[in-house]
């Protein structure tokens, strides 16, 4: 696994989600786990982190399931919380009623 090229702005809240969880990940295979069970490869991680590209409903649930909702759908369509490198809160989850 190479190096993540991070653009100077963080283009929107899922974007810098999924940068800051695969960073967080222990080894380069975790990475590439993670990468399989989302479906997506290394090339399309690097176009979602940079903003070039947005991914579609599909591929939304799918990072979310492989990053254990760390990253959420609407996280896609939210500006950025923070810059990059910033600390990433977790999540609060409510209970539904």
């Amino acid at each position: 696994m190479g190096k993540l090229f991070l653009p100077a702005k963080a283009p929107n809240e899922g974007a810098r989600r999924l940068a800051a969880f695969v960073q967080s990940l222990p080894t380069p295979a975790a990475v590439r786990r993670m990468l399989a069970v989302a479906g997506i490869d290394r090339l399309k991680l690097d176009r979602m982190v940079t903003g070039e590209l947005i991914p579609g409903a599909d591929e939304r649930f799918a990072i979310t399931r492989a990053t254990g909702d760390a990253v959420l759908m609407r996280d896609w369509s939210v500006a950025p919380r923070g810059r990059w490198g910033d600390p990433v809160p977790a999540r609060k989850m409510r209970r539904a009623a």
